[in-house]
């Protein structure tokens, strides 16, 4: 039964869904069409990150931006470090509003809290978010500036992660990085948002206020990114993604394996909070791989050519993602994640369903 029918209907459909991924993130591509420069408010919430903010306010000052057209509201979220020094040595060459935040909002937990006191202070309609550990290009504002029409509400950008200052991008969490990045999109165009990325997204300060900004998920300590923007989802004219080079941030996620770990928990702890066809869909995949390995162990000659084509739409979208971002030369880590991906993500489907993460404090 199941060499013969099981593993060959549930590859067919896992295909079609890479299939249509795929399908929605070359239909998305749009073309930037704003000529003329926006005012922006970019929104940082850091905590305890006095050893990334050099590396981030420094990429801020070299922005190739008019000074007058753009704010930094930087909310330091209960730091205990000198973060607050560091942030007053940018003052001077940057247009920045510091809020040192030490109180707390009710019904907003974490990070939530201190965004929303950036963006409550937030001038501008325009809000573009990063994090305190991360590297913005000198083209970053003109690009996001570029790509915001008068229609759109909501932007999200590519990242690539690297360990420390001159480390490598060639990664296998930037190649599973990729993908995701490839269903955000898709995501989109299909207005079914499936993830997002807190580090390089943007939208309308109107949108927040008008969907309830973090009413009714501002109790979970995560989500800022992607619970939010499927609230946000049905109040939103038109959402895109890119990957141009100037739009593309470097996020320095360190070297500790234990916060690696702790992080992959806590972005799977979520699922609970998903609406029921996401958690249908990711409960699918789940299964499908778990079916896989079943498959490649005990019956390889059988399935062979259901393996090889779920190889195929897998390499189809990789390629697809990977050649619009520049990072083409990710693709020859994909014979070590056909492996290595479906194992961590059913150990990370489990574990996350079990809670108990650490966080920062």
């Amino acid at each position: 039964m199941f060499p013969s029918l099981l593993f060959p209907v549930a590859t067919f459909l896992y295909s079609a869904f890479l299939g249509l991924g795929t399908l929605g993130l070359m239909l998305g591509r749009k073309k930037p069409q704003m000529a003329s420069l926006q005012s922006i408010s970019v929104i940082i919430a850091a905590r305890n990150e006095a050893e990334n903010l050099p590396r981030l306010l420094g990429s801020l000052a070299a922005l190739d931006y008019p000074r007058d057209l753009f704010e930094i509201v930087l909310v330091s979220d209960h730091s205990t470090d000198n973060s607050l020094e560091i942030i007053a040595q940018y003052k001077a060459i940057l247009p920045m509003k510091i809020i040192d935040f030490q109180d707390s909002l009710q019904g907003l937990t974490g990070k939530k809290a201190a965004l929303q006191k950036g963006i409550e202070t937030a001038t501008n309609d325009l809000l573009v978010f990063t994090d305190a550990d991360c590297e913005v290009p000198t083209g970053w504002l003109k690009a996001i500036s570029r790509n915001f029409t008068d229609k759109t509400d909501y932007l999200l950008s590519y990242s690539l992660i690297k360990r420390t200052d001159g480390g490598s991008s060639f990664r296998l969490k930037n190649f599973e990085r990729s993908i995701y990045y490839a269903l955000a999109a898709a995501g989109l165009y299909f207005r079914r948002p499936i993830t997002s990325s807190a580090c390089n997204h943007a939208y309308r300060k109107s949108l927040f206020l008008k969907s309830g900004g973090f009413g009714g998920i501002g109790h979970i300590r995560s989500g800022d990114d992607d619970l939010l923007l499927m609230k946000m989802m049905p109040h939103i004219r038109e959402a895109h993604f890119s990957a141009e080079a100037d739009l593309q941030v470097i996020s320095y996620d360190g070297t500790s394996r234990k916060a690696h770990h702790h992080t992959n928990i806590r972005r799977a702890s979520k699922f609970r909070y998903f609406p029921l066809w996401l958690k249908l869909l990711a409960a699918y995949i789940f299964l499908y791989f778990i079916s896989f390995y079943y498959a490649l162990i005990f019956a390889p000659w059988e399935t062979g050519a259901w393996i090889l084509l779920k190889t195929g739409i897998e390499l189809f979208l990789s390629a697809s993602i990977l050649l619009r971002s520049g990072q083409i030369r990710l693709l020859m880590l994909y014979p070590v994640q056909i492996l290595l991906f479906p194992l961590q993500f059913i150990y990370y489907a489990v574990r996350g369903s079990l809670g108990k993460y650490q966080w920062k404090q």
